[in-house]
């Protein structure tokens, strides 16, 4: 089930997959303080904006404030359908990472 919000946000097909996937990405580098100090209760908010907004793609990686990022994004997420997003993980993310992220467990 694709969450869609907001009439103007477009979507692909994500490779060979039938999921639909938002041509925009919530960006999830900011949310482990990469670029400056951040308020997590602001952190969070901005990634329910994002979903609110039709965006339901999610870009995270373990190297994003050495896993904060993916903590936060844990936090942010808690309680929403699994079916509302996706997410982008890196080759160089290890298994046991990538278990967790697709998991939902920070």
């Amino acid at each position: 089930m694709i969450h869609k919000d907001s009439t103007r946000m477009k979507y692909r097909t994500l490779g060979k997959t039938r999921r639909e996937v938002s041509v925009l990405a919530y960006g999830g580098s900011s949310l482990g303080g990469v670029f400056r100090k951040i308020d997590e209760g602001e952190a969070i908010r901005s990634v329910h904006v994002a979903l609110d907004n039709g965006i339901n793609l999610i870009d995270t990686a373990p190297y994003y404030g050495a896993t904060r990022a993916e903590s936060v994004l844990g936090k942010a997420l808690k309680g929403i359908r699994r079916e509302r997003y996706a997410f982008t993980l890196h080759k160089h993310a290890s298994p046991a990472r990538r278990q967790g992220v697709e998991g939902n467990s920070p």
